[in-house]
């Protein structure tokens, strides 16, 4: 059995999940009060951390800080709760969300990356 995605499982607490791409996403921590971002998600390694608070793990892990219990009763709540176990759904879903990986869209260090092969130019002659 796959693990539920964790963008499911922040949304159902009414975090305020940030749009989805690669590598780590700041947002802001639904487990303390928080200001400012000092939380992130990965959503390709289905993963959290809190640099505020120290709650980080998986979708499981989050169940049982927020919820109670074990990792037998997380699981559980994960299946009865969160509808989304399915794969192909939420990787339809993430694909239609990702944010633009092009050198414009990157801000002031993507105006200098090329769109070449990315591989360095060899020395050789």
């Amino acid at each position: 059995m796959e693990k539920p995605s964790i963008e499911e499982y922040l949304n159902y607490i009414g975090a305020a999940v940030p749009p989805m791409g690669s590598g780590w996403r700041k947002m802001k921590c639904p487990f303390h009060i928080d200001t400012h971002a000092s939380a992130a998600v990965n959503f390709d390694k289905n993963a959290f951390v809190c640099h505020g608070c120290g709650v980080k793990g998986d979708t499981y892990s989050l169940i049982m800080y927020k919820e109670g219990g074990d990792y037998r009763e997380a699981v559980k709540f994960a299946t009865s709760v969160l509808t989304t176990s399915n794969a192909e759904i939420r990787q339809q879903d993430r694909s239609s969300n990702r944010v633009s990986i092009k050198p414009s869209s990157l801000g002031r260090r993507g105006k200098h990356l090329s769109s070449g092969s990315g591989r360095r130019p060899s020395s050789r002659a």
